[in-house]
């Protein structure tokens, strides 16, 4: 396993959105498997709220997931991403992969709540 992803420098923004007529989709490239994940997360997070960032690192929530293989992992991944901000009201600033093996995750998404009535 790769060194953490723990700033939001160490990772270039590697994606890009790609235009569907009834979907969209993200393409993301990294030199390691947990960039991998993050630049997917801002490839979502971008898709969501546009550029930039509308919030700052304030609150921080932690995300452990667990699938079948990699490929589902990063499905639940972007899941539980989108799960957090349409359902809880956050938006994620920076994402923390912080262990990432070939059927789980530990991760950190740091962020504000958009809707304080929403928070868990």
């Amino acid at each position: 396993m790769s060194e953490p992803v723990q700033s939001p420098d160490m990772v270039a923004d590697n994606y890009r959105l790609l235009d569907h007529t009834a979907d969209m989709g993200i393409e993301a490239r990294a030199a390691s498997l947990d960039a991998l994940f993050v630049c997917a997360a801002r490839g979502l997070r971008e898709i969501l709220f546009g550029r930039p960032c509308p919030v700052e690192a304030r609150e921080q929530l932690k995300v452990e997931l667990q699938a079948a293989d990699r490929e589902e992992l990063l499905v639940a991944w972007l899941g539980e991403i989108l799960f957090l901000v349409e359902q809880r009201g956050f938006c994620p600033a920076v994402f923390r992969v912080e262990e990432l093996a070939d059927h789980r995750l530990k991760a950190s998404l740091l962020g504000e709540y958009q809707h304080r009535g929403l928070r868990p």
